[in-house]
């Protein structure tokens, strides 16, 4: 899951929003993050990394995974949860009554408001975030090409990051109906995580 997918499926709390984003710049035991972050932020943290999880032992999301070919099936991983904005970008009104675009918008202006609350790394990115509208801009499919295109100069070995969306075209209809039939799931999951960090 990416950036709009983890929010998307955080509680309608500021707190917990902030902390499904700053989960991804985090490292080590929950126990140690505590004696940092907010108890709300701290329960978004919690709730991203057992989606992260429960994605990954998804048998929909590995099933997509051996559809790539084998150059691009190490990076399956990282491709998909990319694509997974895109296709919620795209099927937003299947699972969300709230307007996509504001939805977003209130997002960034969390991001802006909180940002000496955030990790080093993620206040740096804010900025681009914000400017080039990462979790809104996903909705286009060529753009996610120049995504996947700007990982690739990141990573530090050689990979064939820059030319997925070739292979993602060849295959979106297949992952379209996996992600179909694992994001229900993962709502499901995400509800009954949420009713479980409430009780304590």
């Amino acid at each position: 899951m990416n950036y709009l997918a983890h929010v998307f499926l955080s509680p309608l709390d500021p707190e917990q929003q902030l902390g499904s984003l700053i989960a991804d710049f985090t490292r080590g035991q929950l126990v140690t993050l505590a004696d940092h972050y907010s108890p709300g932020i701290m329960q978004g943290i919690t709730l991203h990394r057992r989606i992260d999880r429960f994605t990954d032992d998804s048998d929909f999301v590995l099933q997509s995974k051996r559809l790539f070919s084998d150059e691009q099936r190490r990076y399956a991983g990282i491709i998909l949860d990319i694509l997974y904005d895109h296709f919620l970008n795209c099927y937003w009104d299947q699972y969300s009554d709230t307007d996509r675009l504001g939805f977003i918008k209130e997002i960034y202006k969390l991001l802006a408001l909180e940002q000496n609350r955030l990790p080093l790394r993620l206040k740096r990115l804010v900025p681009r975030i914000i400017n080039e509208d990462w979790m809104g801009s996903y909705h286009d499919l060529e753009q996610l090409g120049q995504v996947y295109q700007r990982m690739a100069l990141r990573l530090r070995r050689p990979n064939p990051l820059g030319s997925t969306l070739n292979e993602v075209k060849r295959l979106y209809p297949r992952l379209s109906e996996d992600f179909h039939c694992f994001f229900p799931e993962l709502i499901k999951f995400t509800e009954q995580q949420q009713r479980l960090l409430e009780q304590k």
